[in-house]
């Protein structure tokens, strides 16, 4: 991203500190307008989910996400609208003038290029409340410089342990700091009470709470279909007969979770209480079910259909498999796979390669691992896998066999595998895409 490299030259908020004073960023504005995501998987249809929620209480409101599949400006939203290109532009050259001014060895890295290039966006939008997704972590996280009064958290994995701990606690209490001191911090139902019980008592040190986003609340069982997810929301655990059908385009049980997250961080920023205003919560629900969030178990082409998903951790991958199973038949299913080497290759290919029985595996140009790390695992499962030279090859073969024999494909292992599928199934140069 213009040069510049991921982390910068170390963490630290001090930059971005710089830029606040240097641009007299109106931090206390900021704050009442912000709300922050934060996790391991989940981010991004958490903070989508939020966003629908609050514009159905009647509010403009922004989203800063990551990362993108096809264009950088699909990470800045304003409702449904990405930033103008004039616009990006025009702010991209204030964030890299300002880059230009510090010392040499202390430089911005491409994510905090991308958060500042939001706030002077979205400080010229002024949008009544701004949903921002963490990069990594919480404690060192440009994001945490808003000081949000609410956060969420989505989900917890070891991941970047050099940088956020060895440990899942470590790592949620890293994260948890996202949030302003006597903020509160909306737990996701796949936090497992045991963490919970730990985080709350991290927080309170702070003057922060947690807040379960199911406590007091009912959630059905949950039904999978192509067309997305069903399940019924009851604002009372006790009066199942009030309970609301709730349809989501986006399919899964960890959807499921991310959807009543977002709805529960949007009712706490609100102030809103069900039993005082029934009628914009069941309009909150009903906007839970137009969220669209891109390469989230996305259909992308039919005849034959291509599934894509971004997932790309073990977890990530062991939830998207089995909702994908639940609606499609595992024998007329053809994956093709390919993880970024640096991942946990031989965890995710596990995972995947235990799921199904067709396999074409290849690699993505983007940091894409070798097929031979993981063709052995996959081999060791099934008879029928083929190797790909690239997402080219791969896209080709998929689609001449799924026409021949009446199988879906389905793409997993990560952003650049999907996104390099996609754009080669439909006759692209997927070498083209730029990625962070």
């Amino acid at each position: 991203m213009f040069g510049l490299p991921k982390f910068g030259d170390g963490i630290g908020l001090h930059r971005v500190e710089r830029f606040f004073q240097a641009h007299r960023i109106d931090r206390a504005a900021l704050a009442r307008r912000s709300i922050a995501v934060t996790g391991t998987n989940g981010k991004g249809s958490t903070a989508r989910f939020i966003t629908s929620a609050v514009e159905a209480a009647g509010l403009r409101v922004g989203c800063f996400t990551s990362p993108h599949l096809f264009d950088v400006r699909e990470r800045f939203m304003l409702g449904d609208d990405m930033i103008p290109q004039a616009d990006f532009e025009r702010h991209a050259e204030t964030v890299l003038a300002f880059n230009r001014s510090l010392p040499e060895g202390d430089k911005i890295g491409s994510f905090e290029f991308l958060f500042l290039l939001a706030i002077l966006w979205f400080q010229q939008e002024k949008p009544d409340a701004i949903v921002w997704e963490a990069g990594i972590g919480g404690r060192y996280d440009p994001v945490r410089s808003v000081c949000a009064s609410v956060s969420v958290l989505t989900s917890i994995e070891l991941e970047h342990t050099e940088l956020l701990g060895a440990t899942e606690e470590l790592i949620a209490y890293d994260k948890s700091d996202v949030v302003a001191p006597g903020g509160c911090v909306i737990l996701s139902p796949s936090i497992n009470d045991a963490l919970a019980v730990r985080i709350a008592a991290y927080a309170h040190l702070s003057g922060k709470i947690t807040l379960p986003a199911t406590a007091s609340r009912r959630i059905g069982p949950v039904v999978n279909t192509p067309k997305g997810a069903r399940f019924t929301y009851g604002f009372s655990a006790t009066t199942p007969a009030a309970d609301q059908p709730v349809r989501l385009r986006l399919a899964g049980q960890h959807q499921v979770d991310n959807a009543v997250t977002g709805l529960r961080a949007a009712e706490v920023w609100l102030g809103l209480k069900p039993e005082e205003n029934a009628e914009r919560h069941i309009a909150m629900l009903t906007a839970l079910g137009r969220t669209r969030w891109p390469g989230r178990l996305e259909k992308v082409a039919s005849a034959p259909d291509l599934w894509i998903d971004v997932g790309h951790t073990p977890k990530a991958l062991e939830a998207v498999t089995r909702t994908f199973l639940e609606f499609s038949p595992r024998d007329k299913t053809l994956v093709v796979f390919g993880v970024s080497a640096s991942k946990e290759v031989a965890a995710i290919a596990q995972t995947v390669a235990g799921r199904f029985d067709h396999f074409i595996l290849t690699r993505a140009h983007k940091a894409g691992a070798d097929v031979g790390l993981f063709a052995e695992t996959f081999r060791k499962h099934s008879s029928d896998v083929t190797l790909a030279a690239d997402t080219t090859d791969a896209a080709r073969i998929a689609k001449e066999r799924a026409l021949r024999e009446g199988m879906s494909v389905l793409a997993l292992g990560g952003l650049f595998l999907s996104a390099e599928i996609q754009r080669a199934w439909n006759g692209g140069d997927p070498t083209s895409l730029e990625f962070l």
